[in-house]
């Protein structure tokens, strides 16, 4: 068949590559809102405010943040973005580590995972109530991870959270922090996760330490998770069409050879 042979045999792969192409659509990976930009798309400047309509994108889950300061159950005050190694100005910073006795550096090899920004609530070491991250999302959310971050403390005086997943205000599940007594993560990140739960709608956090001053909650990394097998446009099955080219083109090579 010679060069006829290869360009018919070039053609057919081609039209077979594309439409594998779109029976099975390419994985994709969680995404990660790290706060690294703003709910817009844009970069964020140091105590920049995230408002309770802020809705920041991923795996196809619009999620919001906001403090719940009334106890009322619903978010009434806003996040800040604050700037890692921003230092402490006007009083505001999202932790204070033993390193250097400085503000919102963290520990060796942690650097990169901190990133530039992260969030904290308005009013830096006040008492915030309740952190809600609040979802907007077509599928079941099944799953999340988040990290919050300088747990730490000292005995009498000690930090500690609780992180709930709900479904609308039925609880799913909760997991406890570590109790934050000395400086194990200090400067360091306490990640947390739920799976295989029914569907996520909201996650909520409290402090549950001794401290009654200087409560602070340095926030980043967060990621939903949707559960796209639940979705209209999931995965489909082989089509007789991938079938019949797989076997055609099978055929052309075997009589190229011959």
């Amino acid at each position: 068949m010679g060069i006829m042979g290869f360009s018919i045999r070039t053609n057919i792969l081609s039209v077979f590559l594309l439409l594998l192409s779109i029976t099975f659509p390419p994985v994709t990976f969680a995404t990660i809102i790290n706060f690294e930009s703003t709910s817009a798309g844009g970069l964020p400047s140091d105590n920049q405010i995230i408002g309770l309509g802020d809705y920041f994108m991923a795996d196809g889950v619009s999620v919001s943040f906001g403090f719940d300061t009334t106890g009322d159950g619903s978010a009434d005050e806003v996040g800040r973005f604050e700037k890692a190694g921003g230092g402490k100005e006007s009083g505001n910073s999202g932790f204070k580590s033993a390193y250097g006795s400085q503000y919102d550096i963290a520990a060796t090899g942690f650097e990169s995972l901190l990133g530039e920004f992260f969030l904290r609530q308005k009013d830096a070491y006040e008492p915030f109530g309740t952190f809600h991250i609040m979802y907007d999302a077509e599928n079941p959310v099944t799953a999340a991870s988040g990290e919050i971050w300088d747990i730490d403390g000292r005995a009498g005086n000690t930090e500690q959270f609780l992180i709930t997943a709900f479904n609308g205000i039925t609880p799913l599940a909760s997991i406890t922090s570590p109790l934050g007594n000395n400086s194990t993560l200090d400067g360091k990140p306490w990640a947390f996760g739920f799976t295989d739960l029914s569907n996520i709608t909201s996650i909520e956090i409290t402090f549950t330490g001794s401290k009654t001053k200087g409560i602070g909650l340095a926030f980043n990394n967060f990621s939903p998770i949707e559960d796209v097998s639940a979705a209209s446009n999931s995965v489909p099955e082989p089509s007789i069409l991938v079938i019949f080219l797989l076997a055609l083109i099978g055929l052309i090579f075997h009589r190229a050879k011959s």
